[in-house]
């Protein structure tokens, strides 16, 4: 495999990744939008966040998908410094949004325990903090 397709499937899974998660927020959104009592006070904040992680996955699948694109016809390398400044945007914004979206999702995830009662809500919060945590540990040292 050469070093430009490596390139190339790292953004292909990344958009692969990405359109997953987004169709998962989407469909955690329409449930959520009728699980909570009216008047809830967190549903505001739940609802929000699915709906914020959905938008961002969406962007960050198609930014994939177009830096994929130009990875394979200008056949680009991991030596970003030649890559034109278009790219090296989309690079960074489908990255960028690709990371908020799951921290996005993940925080929905956390805050949607509380819908059912509260010992289950601070159940659902760690378990999103910890995952939280590890993927910041993952992820930014690749920034």
């Amino acid at each position: 495999m050469t070093e430009v397709e490596l390139v190339a499937e790292l953004f292909r899974q990344m958009a692969f990744s990405a359109a997953i998660l987004g169709g998962f927020a989407m469909t955690f959104l329409s449930v959520l939008l009728s699980a909570f009592p009216k008047g809830h006070p967190l549903a505001l904040w739940c609802i929000g966040a699915k709906a914020m992680a959905a938008v961002l996955l969406i962007v960050a699948t198609l930014g994939a998908t177009l830096s994929l694109l130009s990875i394979q016809q200008m056949g680009l390398s991991f030596n970003f410094a030649n890559w034109p400044a278009h790219v090296l945007r989309t690079k960074l914004i489908t990255e960028l949004t690709f990371f908020s979206g799951v921290v996005v999702l993940l925080s929905g995830l956390g805050l949607s325990g509380f819908a059912r009662c509260r010992r289950t809500g601070l159940i659902t919060v760690a378990a999103a903090l910890v995952a939280s945590v590890l993927l910041v540990v993952m992820f930014v040292p690749t920034f």
